[in-house]
């Protein structure tokens, strides 16, 4: 039931009207479980060398925190270092000397991946640590799971527990300082929010003081439907979460039409209908001409289609979530 609420909630703050759909979202049930942890750790023991005598070593730290007496947190190339004091943020590979920021005994914030593995001690990736944790506004790493645009860029997060509005005000950086715009923030867009104040509602809500994107990284991710059924494999190419179109489409009700002389393919269902310009970033929305971007062009490899995911959105299916390497379908459509 809470993620049924939490649903329909965010659908009301992002000017939704959720109850000619109330009967029809269970979210709840859908198996969809945490798939990063953020926690306050202590430091405990400190292991940066790469190498004891012929043997490379992963770097290291191990922590203490209120759900684990000792976890080993693995140091990874695409470990990012935020400075809570300084607003700084870069990858472990670019810092001179890790020995110096991480100190045994130091409280730090820690994000790493659920998955642990159940070694003495237990172990995992880091994802973000965060040194100096009260000594300026908190950064979190967060994925843009589902996107709505108007003059902001409105995302779910955290399993579709948060909702952060990136207005045109909001400074956006790339991970090298270079300035960005909110339209860059996309479905399965990954980057570093920093902010304090949550709105205790449900879902909760905030505007960041400023976002960092982090770097693009292709990956692949499942698609399930609402019973949990597995549908197809999407991926993610240059920061654009793509989908198998007609796999998509039939299952959530559409009839898919190929126009050969146009090299286009029509979506309709009921009164909803979308063209799709192949080797374009142009996706028309019912009679409309000028068309939508998405950050990247439809494209056909061995008889398949590939769109953006985002596609599904603009055609009302405002629940699906990309909770991290799992699309979850919703066949609500939603005006």
């Amino acid at each position: 039931m809470r993620r049924k609420i939490a649903a329909l909630l965010a659908l009301a703050m992002l000017g939704m009207t959720p109850c000619a759909m109330a009967a029809e979202v269970t979210m709840e049930d859908t198996g969809i479980t945490p798939y990063r942890i953020e926690e306050q750790a202590v430091i405990t023991d400190v292991q940066t060398s790469l190498h004891e005598g012929d043997i490379t070593l992963v770097p290291a730290i191990t922590v203490r925190t209120d759900t684990w007496d000792q976890l080993t947190l693995k140091l990874r190339e695409d470990t990012v270092l935020a400075d809570a004091a300084d607003g700084s943020l870069k990858r472990m590979t670019d810092v001179a000397s890790p020995d110096s920021l991480l100190r045994e005994g130091d409280t730090i914030l820690v994000t790493y991946g659920s998955a642990v593995e159940q070694s003495e001690p237990a172990q995992t990736n880091t994802e973000l640590i965060v040194v100096n944790p009260s000594e300026g506004t908190t950064p979190h790493l967060l994925d843009a799971e589902v996107v709505y645009r108007d003059l902001t860029a409105t995302f779910l997060t955290n399993n579709g527990s948060l909702i952060v509005r990136v207005d045109r005000a909001t400074p956006v950086y790339t991970l090298y300082g270079e300035k960005e715009t909110n339209a860059r923030i996309r479905m399965g867009t990954q980057l570093v929010a920093w902010y304090d104040i949550v709105l205790t509602s449900y879902p909760g809500q905030t505007t960041p003081e400023k976002v960092v994107l982090l770097p693009d990284q292709d990956r692949t991710f499942t698609i399930v439907t609402e019973d949990g059924a597995t549908v197809a494999e999407g991926r993610i190419e240059n920061g654009v979460a793509m989908v198998p179109v007609r796999k998509i489409a039939e299952v959530l009700g559409y009839t898919v039409t190929w126009n050969n002389t146009e090299e286009s393919v029509q979506l309709s269902r009921e009164d909803a209908t979308m063209t799709i310009n192949l080797g374009e970033d142009r996706y028309c929305f019912g009679d409309a001409r000028e068309g939508l971007s998405f950050g990247a062009a439809s494209y056909e490899v061995n008889g398949t289609s590939w769109v953006p995911a985002e596609v599904f959105t603009l055609l009302g299916h405002k629940l699906q979530l990309l909770t991290g390497n799992v699309l979850h379908l919703s066949s609500v459509i939603e005006a």
